[in-house]
Order: structure tokens, then C-alpha cells, then sequence
């Protein structure tokens, strides 16, 4: 069974979350995914075999994942759906699912703070692995990420915890995503 589910939740930082303890990650978790990569409006970033993602420059903080083979035709889509914007100082993420397993996770932020070092980290797991920003060049502000269980030989797993840091260490938000049919 192949599925998509999509969460979006957008959180908003509050003081608690200012006061969280940072956490220490074993070597092989920090150094992945951690090269910011700045695209092109309407650029195709290559994730996998099976995804790739492309931003929007509309300024509404729009972005497409797709397959490789349907991109083109999603972009084309995207730049007439009139979008909404995520709210300020928030992070969303969506999940694509198969077989009751998270096979992608990906999405937004939008920070005054800069670009966030988002953990995602698996369930029962006590450490967590770095995802894979992405930004438009010359535009602040916002992003996606996007994190391929696979690339790092993790498999079967249907929930994860999502933690984006700021360049102190500090806890801007933390949730969890789940596929869920």
C-alpha cells in the first residue's frame, strides 16, 4: 500500500520552548544533510529516485514535491494555486508513506532567526539525524527541508520527532509526524 499523509502543523515559539535543553548528537547525525542547498525559483533539487523538490518564488513560502517525472507538470500547477503563507516563526512538515513506513519527510519554515538546524529523529531512537535544508537564492526568511529515512539505512519506521534549533542551540519548536492511512 502506497499512500500520502500530510501534516501540517504550524507552532508557534514560546518561552518554554527558549528554554529547552540542546541536545548532543553522535557524529555520523550531525555531519548529514547539513550543506545548505540555494536554489533557483522553479529549480528541480534532486532528493532521490523518487522525489525531487522545486520553490516557488511568489513569496507565500510555496514549494512541490513530486516525482521526477510528474515535477515539471506540478510546477506548472503550483504557480497558479494562490498558496497561504506559514505563519511567522513557525515549521511544518508533511510525511509520504508506503507500506506503513515514512519513506520522505519534508517541509517548511519560516524564521526571522535564519535557517534552522531541524533534528528529525526516529521513534524508540535516542538521537536524531540532521535534515537537509533548502532556500531560494537571495530570498531570507523561509525554507523547506526535507529528510530520506532510506540514505541513512532506516526503514520501517511510521513515526518521527521533528526539532528545529536556532544558531544557539536553542529549541524553536518540537513535534512529531506519523503516517497514518
Amino acid at each position: 500500500m502506497t499512500g500520502h499523509s500530510s501534516l501540517k502543523r504550524s507552532l508557534i515559539t514560546g518561552a518554554a520552548a527558549a528554554a529547552a535543553v540542546v541536545l548532543l548528537l553522535p557524529q555520523g547525525a550531525q555531519a548529514g544533510g547539513m550543506d545548505l542547498i540555494e536554489a533557483q525559483p522553479y529549480e528541480r533539487v534532486e532528493i532521490n529516485d523518487h522525489f525531487v523538490m522545486g520553490l516557488l518564488p511568489e513569496g507565500e513560502q510555496n514549494y512541490v514535491v513530486s516525482s521526477p517525472g510528474s515535477f515539471d507538470e506540478d510546477i506548472e500547477a503550483a504557480k497558479g494555486y494562490p498558496g497561504s503563507s506559514i505563519r511567522p516563526d513557525s515549521v511544518s512538515a508533511g510525511v509520504h508513506g508506503e507500506d506503513g513506513g515514512i519513506v520522505l519527510i519534508e517541509g517548511v519554515w519560516r524564521l526571522d532567526e535564519g535557517v534552522p538546524f531541524i533534528t528529525v529523529t526516529p521513534e524508540g531512537q535516542s538521537w536524531g539525524y540532521g535534515a537537509q535544508p533548502v532556500v531560494l537564492e537571495n530570498e531570507d526568511g523561509w525554507g523547506t527541508f526535507y529528510f530520506d529515512p532510506a540514505q541513512w539505512g532506516v526503514e520501517g519506521v511510521d513515526t518521527y520527532t521533528i526539532e528545529a534549533t536556532d544558531g544557539y542551540g536553542e529549541v524553536i519548536t518540537e513535534f512529531e509526524v506519523s503516517v497514518g492511512f
